[in-house]
């Protein structure tokens, strides 16, 4: 699987092939380079509706997963830090990008068979996160942080930092702030 083009096709035929070496015909374009079947029965994935309002696709394993385990890494294309920020500084693009120490970024934005981009954050939903972006030699991982069964959709954090930037989660006003602090102090007093 190594050898395969990762990039997005408008319209591509699955790569898959049987034990015959006849390929799959079915033509895909959301999970390349496998169609919806063969991304389930070879990588143990679907991509879905998300169970998080408002989120668009998500990723669903149909695997079960143990605290620890690594689920799929993030990939994309590695870039550096300037070459991303210069490709993203007008759009509002560059939510596929997953920064390698300080002067590198996988962008997954440009692949869909990077099936990590599809994990959707877990805020504004009833669900709690089951997983954790982690950088091991060069490469993103994400681990799952609990048990997660055939059927679950794979959740995590962007943090609140990048929540902010994509308009997921509003930045909380001073008055905000200090009633919270207010009720702190309150409670202290109790």
């Amino acid at each position: 699987m190594a050898d395969l083009n990762h990039t997005i096709k408008v319209k591509a035929r699955c790569t898959f092939k049987n034990d015959k070496g006849q390929r799959c015909k079915t033509m895909t374009t959301m999970t390349h380079p496998f169609c919806e079947d063969h991304t389930r029965s070879e990588l143990g994935f679907w991509i879905g509706q998300s169970t998080v309002p408002n989120a668009g696709l998500g990723l669903f394993s149909s695997n079960k997963y143990k605290k620890g385990d690594t689920i799929v890494e993030y990939a994309g294309e590695v870039i550096t830090t300037k070459q991303y920020n210069e490709r993203y500084e007008n759009s509002g693009y560059g939510e596929y990008g997953m920064t390698l120490g300080t002067r590198r970024v996988i962008d997954a934005r440009k692949t869909s068979s990077g099936l990590g981009r599809y994990v959707c954050d877990a805020y504004g939903s009833e669900h709690k996160k089951n997983s954790q972006y982690e950088e091991d030699k060069g490469k993103i991982h994400i681990i799952a942080i609990r048990k997660i069964k055939p059927g679950d959709e794979i959740l995590i954090s962007y943090g609140k930092e990048m929540r902010r930037a994509m308009g997921i989660q509003p930045e909380k006003s001073k008055k905000d702030k200090k009633k919270k602090k207010d009720k702190k102090k309150d409670k202290s007093k109790k």
